[in-house]
């Protein structure tokens, strides 16, 4: 097969479409808005599901102790003694925030926690009820330390809510409460499902792009994919078309692993200890960063489809960690595996079609090969020894360290 040259007009139009690619799927993944507690405001973050309104109230020790005059007295509420203090905790805040609906005060209830403090924050759980459906609208009567610090603020956020596309929310401030406007009414959208479906796609691809594990796994997959193994050497692939299909069989037969995993994971009929899916991708790393040496996987869908159980188990932590396995399980899911998809596919795209530029070179195999397979050899070796003798190694965020040295 004869290729056509790339000229230098050419060769950088191509350079910029593809890098360019890639820059967007990386832009959309980025989160939008951090944000970190400040000693002064109180928060309750409400949890909104199909049919149930939770929320949890946050405020600092710093700001309760001497506001309500317990600071340097026996009663003075610590990390410590703070399970001691709930119902006095509970009962104040009762006294202090009242929720309305349609008119209609609702039930606040307390729930019990294993972890009341957190940060310096006490945490008091509770369930929000009297309504015969999730109300579309909330009204507020806010006055929580008000009346104590005329200086204090008080913050209602939406943590998580399927329907407006909000999950694991720590940043957006949907109300703000001062001294002189404590009142004020929230909406809720609690139908449409188009928003959240969405949300969980671009949080799919969150996902893949953090889960440094899970990137360096496909790549090392694709690093040998345009080279081929005859007589105990490597040479160039000859065609793109027959390259990035085998390139496509590879993600199919990882994403049927990871997505087998994480369906029967997210839907509680399998469990697997931390500890060993941890394990099983850092083994998966490995064999991978072989393959790049020693074709090792080379006509072997089935294992990694195998490796891509334990990815699976990873992504299902994921999901529950930001609150994706509570509402519209089956919706999460399909938009979940999407976003997996659709930057695995960005990877490819972009990816694949550099590598073969480059294929012919003799440094390909003699060079970038080798090294690539020891760099992701000594990273996820050094994730296999922490997992394993649970200790944590330097080398484990070097990738990082040099993705950030890049890119800034």
């Amino acid at each position: 097969m004869t290729l056509l040259p790339l000229t230098p007009n050419r060769r950088t139009r191509w350079l910029t479409a593809t890098l360019g690619a890639l820059a967007l799927s990386l832009l959309l993944s980025l989160p939008s808005t951090v944000a970190a507690h400040i000693v002064g405001q109180s928060y309750l973050y409400l949890q909104v599901t199909e049919s149930d309104l939770t929320g949890r109230f946050e405020i600092a020790l710093k700001d309760l102790n001497p506001a309500l005059g317990l600071s340097g007295t026996p009663r003075e509420i610590t990390p410590e003694n703070v399970r001691d203090h709930l119902d006095f905790l509970r009962d104040y805040v009762s006294r202090n925030i009242v929720i309305t609906a349609d008119g209609a005060p609702l039930d606040i209830t307390f729930l019990d926690t294993d972890r009341p403090i957190g940060a310096g924050y006490v945490r008091l759980p509770v369930d929000i009820s009297g309504y015969d459906s999730v109300p579309e609208e909330l009204t507020f009567e806010y006055s929580i330390l008000f009346d104590e610090d005329p200086t204090h603020q008080g913050f209602v956020l939406i943590e998580s809510n399927w329907a407006t596309g909000t999950f694991a929310n720590e940043a957006g401030i949907s109300l703000v409460f001062l001294p002189d406007g404590r009142s004020d009414t929230l909406e809720l959208t609690t139908k449409g499902r188009w928003t959240g479906f969405v949300a969980v796609i671009r949080l799919g691809m969150v996902n893949f792009w953090k889960g440094l594990d899970h990137a360096l796994f496909l790549i090392a997959l694709l690093i040998p994919v345009v080279m081929k193994r005859e007589g105990g050497r490597w040479h160039p692939e000859e065609h793109l078309g027959s390259t990035l299909a085998r390139a496509l069989k590879l993600l199919i037969a990882f994403a049927v692993g990871y997505g087998l995993a994480l369906v029967l994971a997210v839907l509680g009929l399998v469990e697997v200890p931390t500890r060993w899916w941890e394990i099983g991708i850092a083994v998966s790393v490995a064999i991978a960063a072989i393959n790049i040496l020693v074709p090792v996987l080379h006509g072997r869908l089935w294992l990694v489809a195998g490796f891509g159980l334990f990815h699976g188990f990873g992504f299902a932590a994921a999901m529950a960690k930001m609150g994706l396995t509570e509402d519209y399980v089956w919706l999460s899911l399909l938009a979940f595996n999407l976003g997996l998809a659709i930057s695995q596919l960005i990877l490819v795209a972009v990816l694949v079609p550099i590598l073969f530029l480059f294929r012919r070179l003799l440094l390909y195999p003699r060079l970038f090969m080798p090294a690539s397979a020891l760099f992701i050899l000594a990273v996820s070796l050094a994730w296999l020894a922490e997992h394993v003798f649970d200790i944590d190694l330097p080398i484990r965020e070097l990738p990082v360290v040099i993705y950030q040295k890049v890119t800034s």
